[in-house]
């Protein structure tokens, strides 16, 4: 079930919003090569850019590159596979990411991650997340950083049940994601901003 009993969303549930969007981006894992591919669902075709990088889970560039996307309509298109043989190694495979973003029109439609190591074997740190809210009457914006790779983040309202624009995501280290959801009636920005709980795998440590 991806939804609890009371129909509040499960992590499967957003999830299963990006996975069925009209656009999708994915990652053939299969380490340390790395396949890239875009599916496009709509009639007609699609362009943008893929961003691609190799970092330590700190945000440390090993090597990185970009390409031009164009996915035709109604199927699945590779746009590059990438062998990190000579980058990935048995000493630092559990302190590296692969990231793939998909860019158009200078906005981040989709970003996908992949790990040389399972996840309970990554040497994760504190995050350091920070998030800072906005928004208007009906809307809470809320702008999540972190100092170092944040895997599956979490976010809620305590006291509130609202369902987010995304939930239960990969935040590499040094981006900014930006997530909103409708402000519960009658609550004031403060109240949002001490009711909100962020959260990732580094803390169920």
């Amino acid at each position: 079930s991806s939804l609890d009993y009371f129909g509040r969303w499960k992590a499967l549930h957003y999830a299963a919003r990006r996975f069925f969007a009209p656009v999708l981006l994915s990652i053939e894992d299969d380490p340390p090569r790395q396949g890239v591919y875009v599916t496009n669902d709509q009639r007609q075709a699609w362009q943008g850019s893929l961003r691609w990088s190799l970092e330590t889970l700190e945000g440390a560039v090993l090597v990185a590159g970009d390409a031009p996307v164009w996915a035709a309509p109604l199927t699945t298109t590779h746009i590059d596979t990438f062998d990190l043989a000579g980058q990935v190694t048995d000493d630092n495979r559990r302190r590296l990411i692969f990231i793939a973003e998909m860019w158009q029109d200078g906005r981040m439609v989709a970003r996908q991650t992949a790990y040389f190591a399972p996840t309970k074997h990554l040497e994760l740190v504190e995050p350091q997340l920070t998030a800072t809210c906005g928004g208007d009457a009906g809307q809470l914006d809320v702008a999540i950083r972190g100092r170092s790779l944040a895997r599956l983040v979490e976010i809620s309202l305590e006291g509130a049940d609202v369902v987010f624009s995304d939930n239960y995501f990969d935040l590499p280290a040094g981006r900014t994601v930006t997530v909103t959801c409708p402000r519960p009636a009658g609550w004031t920005q403060s109240q949002a901003e001490k009711a909100l709980r962020v959260r990732s795998v580094y803390d169920s440590f």
